[in-house]
């Protein structure tokens, strides 16, 4: 009796020891390898406790995946990027965010490069056990003159596919050790792509609106010499436009980020044009191309469907924005089809997933006011 008792006893404390283990994640062994998105072979030789990245996409990546305690610097505009604020001020955008993201280091993470130049020496002097790019050129300067491994992320981040940013969202996790949580991050981007194309992929040809995506605003009018862009500039190939159900009119152009002359688009005559806008309370632009004579022959102006929208880039292509302007452009071209989608709860989900806090797309509404403007019409 009192062996079977024993004998129980044993069992049920070994069934107890298997379901502990069985729920406690598989540790890496190291050295482990695996391809970056360029197909490169990487080898790190123990965990990842030290993180430099290029860019704020990079960064933005890094933070995605529970990873922002380990970031130990990153390039100059991440301090702007990942919680949208006016560049250089950080008294104006989404103050909190920037106060609270990466346990309230933000303010005081190291600047290890600008737009132009990678400082080095500095990165040097920080040890890190990995660095984060965007492109071959910069990973080969930084296993020259750096050493440790280097991974390079790429895509773009309004690509949301398989081989372009879910696939540097992959890579990360691999990186990491937290590939699950990278197939958590790629299911939930997934789950708001299908809830648009759930209702634009069944939209007959003739019941869609052919869209103008002035990609990199108008704040200087038709064209900027000294950035060479403003109105005349668009994106070919934009998958939030498509997404939302609009015919980009650009589409037809090889590459991407083109200029295009002012007359091919009046002759394409857009049903809408979405503006980039980035500039707390700055209509400038899109007041100057309602008005313009030049533009009066188009649907768009006509009819009045000429609106502000997120603007896509920032240092590189920011997914959760990007994620933002499709729901916004699908609500601004059927509005009947997507009346019920909430834009605000939507961007604090959107943010939440990629930042970690909480209520940045309400805090970016305000800050930028027309989305606020936009979302109290609804009401």
């Amino acid at each position: 009796m009192h062996k079977c008792n024993w004998m129980n006893r044993t069992m049920l404390a070994l069934l107890i020891c298997s379901i502990l283990l069985a729920s406690i994640p598989a540790m890496a062994s190291y050295p482990k390898t695996f391809t970056d998105t360029q197909g490169r072979e990487i080898t790190l030789d123990k965990a990842v406790e030290r993180i430099v990245t290029r860019s704020p996409d990079e960064a933005r990546i890094v933070v995605a995946l529970g990873y922002g305690d380990k970031l130990v610097a990153g390039e100059q505009a991440t301090k702007s990027c990942l919680c949208p604020m006016t560049f250089g001020n950080t008294t104006e955008g989404c103050k909190e965010c920037y106060e609270t993201i990466i346990d309230g280091r933000m303010p005081d993470l190291p600047e290890i490069s600008t737009r132009y130049d990678i400082y080095f020496e500095q990165i040097a002097a920080l040890k890190p056990d990995i660095i984060f790019c965007g492109n071959l050129k910069d990973a080969e300067a930084f296993e020259d003159k750096i050493g440790c491994p280097v991974v390079v992320l790429g895509g773009q981040g309004w690509n949301f596919g398989d081989d372009g940013y879910f696939n540097s969202i992959r890579v990360a996790g691999k990186a990491l050790d937290v590939e699950d949580r990278s197939d958590e991050l790629i299911a939930f981007v997934k789950g708001k792509v299908d809830m648009i194309k759930s209702v634009t992929d069944n939209k007959k040809p003739d019941e869609k609106l052919k869209v103008y995506f002035a990609s990199r605003g108008a704040s200087n009018a038709f064209y900027d010499p000294k950035e060479g862009r403003d109105f005349t500039r668009t994106e070919p190939k934009y998958d939030p436009l498509t997404m939302a159900g609009g015919i980009n009119i650009a589409s037809e152009i090889n590459g991407s980020t083109v200029n295009v002359a002012l007359e091919q688009i009046i002759a394409w005559n857009p049903d809408y044009i979405f503006i980039s806008n980035s500039d707390a309370g700055n209509n400038t632009g899109l007041e100057f191309i309602k008005n313009s004579p030049d533009l009066a022959s188009i649907n768009a102006i006509k009819n009045g469907n000429v609106y502000n929208c997120f603007y896509p880039h920032c240092r590189g292509t920011p997914p959760d924005r990007n994620l933002l302007n499709m729901m916004y452009m699908a609500k601004m071209l059927y509005p009947d089809d997507f009346k019920d989608l909430d834009l605000e709860k939507e961007g604090n989900e959107i943010f939440k997933a990629f930042l970690g806090v909480d209520g940045v797309f309400t805090e970016y509404a305000d800050y930028l006011v027309w989305p606020r403007e936009y979302l109290d019409s609804l009401k």
